[in-house]
């Protein structure tokens, strides 16, 4: 009803205003001055036209699923849907997380990687001889493993926390069993067989 209202008297108005326009037209050429009745029909048409405006608007949002609607706490209406909370909340969850990711266990090790059937055996063979030393470990590590890292630093892999290495060898360093300054094997990975040396780790709970 009110639309109807407020679309045919629009429609009145503008009739109205074309005829009086007409009228005024006539008019300038003597007085140049407007009626007061054109100016009042001009006023009515602006505001007649922003209603409607903003009716059709509140249609429109009416019609929205609720969840693009904006959210209305009371009499309050905030300009934010549920799925842009819902967004930014999920947003400020993975921020949060990044943030405190540093407070993860790290550890820095070295490792000797060989191959072939006798894998195994070799790196065995080597564990004995290497016993609690550490220098004897990196000597082994440039003369026998296929890793590039045991040519240029004795098998130094650096520092790193859970999950960048491959599970198997991953598993084997951040176990609470496994000792620092001991070697470490054989483990076997899809590399190959590794003996591993801990040089440093915190463990975080």
């Amino acid at each position: 009803f009110v639309r109807c209202f407020v679309v045919d008297t629009a429609r009145w108005l503008c009739f109205s205003l074309l005829n009086n326009n007409t009228s005024y037209g006539r008019s300038r050429r003597t007085n140049m001055i407007p009626s007061a009745t054109y100016s009042l029909q001009c006023f009515f048409v602006c505001v007649i036209t922003a209603v409607f405006a903003d009716e059709r608007k509140m249609a429109r949002d009416q019609a929205k699923p609720f969840y693009l609607r904006d959210i209305q706490i009371g009499s309050t209406t905030l300009p934010i849907t549920p799925v842009t909370a819902i967004i930014m909340i999920l947003s400020l969850f993975m921020l949060l997380r990044g943030a405190t990711s540093g407070t993860k266990s790290t550890a820095t090790a070295s490792h000797i990687l060989l191959d072939g059937d006798d894998a195994e055996k070799r790196l065995t063979d080597m564990k004995k001889e290497i016993k609690q030393d550490y220098n004897k470990f990196k000597n082994l590590a440039k003369m026998h493993s296929k890793c590039p890292s045991g040519k240029s630093a004795g098998g130094k892999l650096g520092k790193f926390k859970p999950g960048m290495m491959v599970p198997p060898f991953d598993k084997a360093i951040f176990a609470k069993e496994s000792k620092v300054g001991e070697v470490i094997g054989p483990v076997q990975t899809n590399f190959g067989w590794h003996l591993i040396w801990i040089e440093e780790r915190e463990l975080v709970e």
